[in-house]
Order: structure tokens, then C-alpha cells, then sequence
């Protein structure tokens, strides 16, 4: 019995790790698909951005960025069925919680989130879809939801 615990105990992270979960799985069918644009900034690129903005003095900002292991980014120009897969993606996975939603010029911007009891780790994804375009955002690590927003304020130079 004793034995069977132990093996129990040693496998259940590798077998918890290994089991994929439908947002991983929406953004593993449509990073490489034709016609759309995909980005993924790893946790060695959010540890990078973190020591540019604790550079320029941007502590909060550094912080964040630092407990943050990916960032993945899906765009297309037209959603349709990419949006309906993405809001079934997100309603499978039964821990993601609505946050909050909202309209604005035609787009519309869901926000999505699921926090672990064993982990501080949280997944955020925000859906934007209307005339102008559809995008996919999907945030790992550990986050206050308050600074996330902070992240739209960074632009390449």
C-alpha cells in the first residue's frame, strides 16, 4: 500500500501536466493556421522586458512582467467560427470564470479567468471580436488583474 501511495505521488504531477486543457488546445489548432497571426512571448522574453522596465524605472511594471510565463496572441480579420471556438474553448474548461464584458465602436471584449487553489498561478483570456477584427489573449503566471491591464500601454520601438 505503501508503495502504491509513492508511485501515486510521484506520477500524479507528470500525469496532471500531461493532460492538455481546450484553451491549449484552441490556440495549438489556430497558431499555425492559414490566415491567421500568431504570437507567443515565452517567460525568458517577459523576463527580458521585465529587466528593460525596471531600466527605465517602471517597477510595477517590471514586477509584472516578471511572473508572467506566456503571453499568447491570436489574430484574425474576420472571426465567425474562430470566435464561437474560442468561447467554447473557454466554457469546456468549467474553471474559467467570466470577469467582465463590454462594446465598444463595434468590437466587443470578454475577459475570462481561472484561478488554481493549489497554485497562485491564474490564466486570463480576453476575446475581441467585430468589424475590425478578432483577437485571442491568453495570459499565464502569477498576475494581479488589476495590473494586467498595464500591458496594453507596452509598444515596441
Amino acid at each position: 500500500m505503501k508503495r502504491l501511495l509513492l508511485i501515486l505521488i510521484l506520477l500524479l504531477p507528470r500525469l496532471a501536466a500531461a493532460q492538455s486543457n481546450s484553451v491549449d488546445d484552441f490556440f495549438c489548432r489556430y497558431a499555425a493556421a492559414e490566415g491567421f497571426t500568431s504570437v507567443q512571448l515565452e517567460q525568458k522574453m517577459m523576463q527580458l522586458m521585465s529587466r528593460q522596465a525596471a531600466e527605465r524605472g517602471d517597477k510595477g511594471l517590471a514586477v509584472l512582467l516578471k511572473d508572467i510565463q506566456y503571453i499568447r496572441i491570436i489574430a484574425l480579420k474576420e472571426g465567425g467560427r474562430f470566435v464561437r471556438d474560442a468561447e467554447a474553448a473557454v466554457a469546456a474548461d468549467r474553471k474559467f470564470q467570466p470577469v467582465t464584458s463590454g462594446s465598444e465602436n463595434g468590437q466587443t471584449t470578454k475577459f475570462y479567468i481561472r484561478e488554481t487553489a493549489l497554485s497562485v498561478k491564474s490564466e486570463l483570456v480576453m476575446i475581441t471580436y467585430g468589424a475590425k477584427e478578432t483577437v485571442v489573449v491568453n495570459i499565464f503566471g502569477v498576475f494581479d488583474l488589476r495590473q494586467v491591464a498595464r500591458l496594453s500601454t507596452i509598444r515596441p520601438k
